[in-house]
């Protein structure tokens, strides 16, 4: 059997296959991003998954995840895969490459993610080419679920944000200070929850304040992430992610806006990613 799975920082998707392609069984985990999870809480959260009816059956393991961008930090999940898999030979690679190896259609593109997280690489059908470091949750990740989290809660604790907006973020969601500051400085996983506030945005996005708060985030990512590349007018932009998919409309819009080509939108590549692999095999 071939397990291949593509991770995020909030959640996993894996999926349960035969060598002729046909899928067995899909699974859900959270996320295993090495930046925000140790080898006692990976291994654990896999022993009380599915996936550990199958764990012997198992011969090869394809794991793409945020954060697996070093050699070190893909060593962390190397190692409980190791121990967890017995018998299978372990592949661990960063989740551009998975973005990348779905979204390529014959001809060179440029990819983005937008989930969690965000991070963009261009693509040649060999090799990929980041035009800069991601600079994760604090200093980066334009457009981002967790970008879009400390977007909200800036405008709500500053009194931007109209009373009519206030009642629906308080309704449904965290609005104490000390605990906002307790889960952003005092936990290992404060891009998870900041994204936790993403739905605000999806349930809002018809008021005039958060319909321009997502045209500049788009346009702001854009600038950052596409532009950095200097073919980006000659290629198609594709996205992968949750948030990519719920604000397709928007990113479609914005990248008329700047005159960009748009190629595919994707909640999740799990299903490329398989016949992806099974080209591999046959090869």
């Amino acid at each position: 059997m071939i397990l291949i799975a593509d991770s995020g920082s909030t959640k996993c998707s894996w999926a349960l296959c035969n060598t002729k392609g046909t899928l067995i069984k899909e699974v859900l985990t959270i996320g295993f991003n090495p930046y925000f999870i140790d080898h006692p809480d990976i291994l654990n959260h896999l022993e009380k998954s599915e996936l550990n009816d199958y764990k012997h059956r198992i011969k090869d393991v394809f794991f793409y995840g945020a954060g697996c961008s070093s050699k070190k930090k893909n060593r962390i999940i190397e190692l409980v895969f190791e121990e967890f898999f017995i018998n299978a030979t372990i592949n661990v690679s960063h989740d551009l490459d998975a973005a990348c190896f779905a979204m390529y259609n014959g001809k060179p593109n440029i990819t983005c993610i937008l989930g969690t997280g965000s991070n963009s690489c261009y693509y040649d059908g060999k090799n990929i080419f980041e035009h800069g470091p991601s600079l994760g949750f604090i200093m980066g990740d334009e457009a981002s679920g967790n970008y879009f989290g400390k977007k909200i809660l800036n405008l709500y604790f500053n009194n931007i944000m109209p009373d009519e907006l206030k009642k629906i973020l308080e309704y449904s969601f965290e609005t104490d200070i000390a605990i906002i500051n307790e889960k952003v400085y005092n936990t290992s996983s404060a891009n998870v929850f900041l994204a936790k506030y993403f739905p605000f945005i999806i349930e809002t996005k018809s008021h005039p304040l958060i319909q321009k708060l997502i045209k500049d985030t788009l346009d702001e990512f854009i600038s950052i992430h596409i532009k950095g590349f200097s073919n980006y007018q000659e290629v198609e932009i594709n996205f992968i992610g949750s948030v990519a998919y719920y604000l397709s409309k928007e990113i479609k819009e914005a990248l008329k806006r700047n005159n960009l080509t748009l190629g595919t939108i994707l909640r999740n590549p799990i299903k490329r990613l398989i016949k992806f692999h099974l080209r591999e095999i046959s090869n």
